[in-house]
């Protein structure tokens, strides 16, 4: 990408981040204390404002992710890749409070509430295109590279390597497994009329800027399978792909993992039934899992010498036959 196009890059990151930022700081103006944001998060609400809830889990992790893009737009090789990914998580996430927050069933919250709810959720998924744009459009030709030499954040992507890409990929594959499977089950426990509400958020959203439950979680898995099999083939949009997705799985893990300590499961392991069992364990092993995707994937990657340009003049080693 060219520089003027990763400074904008930054920039639309920034606001981003800056518009998440605003909304968990009137949430943290509104709870009685921070657990009950933190609990609210994890999806074991202990009291609901007056106001309501105005984010949710996927807002810390956006903040993490559009810091770590807007950084990596300005410093690193895989500027194009971190920001593309940046703004299709946004669209992803935001894009259901444009349908949610209209929905008949928040006629009852605040209506100034509602509407700022709105014009945020609006202005992310207009910064979410625009970021996919101005990738598209800023992306330098490789051609038009001649034997120049390449400053060091010209040079292609890095790919990752062998052992982090098969790590990241068995491990995002694991997360995305975890995630259907539980949907599947949960959708064949409460029927799928029921289940639709959990699609739709139709009266199973607490927090406005939310995505509905069952929805969050399969754009959640969505993003695990892309980037395994992205990572299956070590392509250089696997790392921040995977880092993306990876993060989104360390927050579900921490948020279930700490809702069951919170309710003793733990303790009364031994007499939980085997479903509870597997669905605590799962919540640890996502968390696990989590940090082993970020660490694998977050190494330094290689270079593919299929697609590196011709970046130096070297003499030759030796005198040539002829």
């Amino acid at each position: 990408m060219g520089r003027g196009a990763r400074v904008f890059g930054a920039v639309c990151c920034a606001l981003l981040a800056l518009l998440s930022l605003l909304w968990i700081g009137r949430d943290v103006g509104v709870a009685a204390s921070l657990p009950d944001l933190w609990w609210s998060w994890a999806g074991s609400p202990d009291a609901v404002p007056e106001n309501h809830w105005g984010t949710s889990l996927y807002d810390p992790v956006l903040v993490g992710v559009y810091a770590v893009a807007g950084v990596t737009a300005l410093h690193a090789t895989a500027a194009a890749g971190a920001l593309a990914t940046a703004g299709a998580a946004t669209i992803l996430l935001r894009a259901p409070a444009l349908w949610t927050l209209t929905a008949d069933w928040m006629q009852g919250v605040d209506q100034d509430l509602r509407n700022r709810a709105l014009l945020s959720a609006g202005v992310a998924v207009t910064l979410g295109a625009v970021l996919l744009i101005s990738v598209a459009a800023g992306r330098r030709p490789s051609e038009a590279t001649g034997a120049g030499y390449l400053l060091p954040d010209e040079q292609p992507p890095r790919r990752p390597a062998r052992g982090a890409a098969a790590t990241g990929m068995v491990f995002l594959a694991a997360a995305a497994v975890a995630f259907a499977a539980w949907e599947l089950r949960e959708a064949a426990r409460t029927g799928w009329e029921a289940y639709g509400h959990r699609l739709t958020g139709e009266y199973t959203s607490w927090a406005l800027l939310q995505p509905p439950l069952a929805y969050g979680k399969w754009a959640t898995a969505a993003m695990c399978f892309a980037a395994a099999v992205a990572a299956a083939r070590r392509a250089p949009l696997s790392r921040p792909l995977g880092m993306t997705a990876g993060a989104f799985v360390l927050g579900w893990g921490a948020a279930d993992t700490s809702r069951y300590l919170k309710d003793e499961v733990f303790e009364n392991f031994g007499a939980l039934g085997a479903e509870h069992q597997l669905q605590a364990s799962t919540g640890i092993g996502l968390l696990l899992a989590g940090f082993v995707i970020l660490f694998a994937l977050a190494g330094r990657g290689e270079r593919d010498p299929v697609a590196e340009p011709l970046s130096r003049w070297q003499e030759p080693s030796s005198q040539p036959p002829w």
